[in-house]
């Protein structure tokens, strides 16, 4: 199974046209170039991807690892069957 962060690089490097090797960890959403609306689009889809739902009060988000980190426990609480 692909890893959380690469899929999340991936996503970002799809949307904002950009080599995802240059995306880390601490990356800052804003560094990044994502505003608000894309870093919702790229919620949305990861939503999709792993077949979770994103409380809408959850989406206080600084950096590439606070999405992962997010991402990773909804999955493991909303697989958890």
């Amino acid at each position: 199974m692909e890893d959380t962060m690469e899929i999340i690089k991936q996503m970002i490097a799809n949307k904002l046209e950009i080599d995802p090797s240059t995306l880390n960890p601490a990356s800052t959403l804003t560094e990044i170039g994502l505003d608000s609306l894309d870093t919702f689009d790229i919620i949305f889809e990861a939503e999709d991807k792993f077949n979770i739902k994103v409380p809408n009060d959850q989406v206080d988000l600084s950096t590439l690892q606070d999405v992962v980190n997010m991402l990773d426990q909804l999955i493991k609480t909303q697989h958890a069957s």
